[in-house]
């Protein structure tokens, strides 16, 4: 009977420890996951609506979005992005990552060099903006660097030293 309790103690134990999402006592819908990806010379591709580009003062920024909708304000929504660089000497070239929601709101996510990546993390709650009613944001990716003079020479540099762009966002549907 003492091994039987012993067991028994253990496996609440692990249950407790690792298992929390074992019950699911959140207001919200489903979880989801939005993942933005481009490569290569999905990169530049006008078709979609979710490319833009633009001049910030001296510097070239080209910038992929996505909007996302029936969104849960209860919980807090966590985004990853990443940059792949051609290599680890891709010079002069930075990103910057960002939700934003409701107009007004917004939450930067600084994104560093890891080895041939720019790499970022961060979260955001939609919850002051929206209450109880279904929320929506947009998380975007920006990759700028000095403008070799044109958009095209901009556009031919960005293929040569970016391999991919990727924003990763998970959610919970209202």
């Amino acid at each position: 009977m003492k091994s039987r309790t012993i067991v028994c103690l253990a496996i609440l134990t692990i249950m407790w420890g690792t298992g929390c999402d074992l019950i699911d006592d959140s207001p919200c819908g489903a979880r989801e996951t939005a993942d933005m990806y481009y490569l290569g010379s999905q990169l530049v591709d006008t078709t979609t609506g979710d490319y833009h580009t633009y001049m910030d003062g001296n510097n070239r920024v080209f910038q992929w979005s996505q909007l996302i909708e029936n969104v849960c304000a209860e919980e807090h929504i966590k985004a990853d992005a990443r940059v792949a660089l051609l290599d680890e000497t891709s010079t002069g070239i930075q990103a910057r990552a960002r939700l934003s929601w409701q107009f007004f709101f917004e939450k930067n996510i600084v994104m560093n060099k890891n080895g041939s990546d720019l790499k970022g993390n961060g979260e955001a709650g939609l919850k002051q903006a929206f209450d109880m009613d279904p929320g929506w944001f947009v998380q975007a990716v920006e990759v700028f660097f000095p403008t070799m003079g044109s958009y095209s020479a901009d556009t031919a540099f960005l293929k040569m030293h970016v391999i991919s762009v990727e924003m990763m966002t998970k959610y919970r549907r209202h």
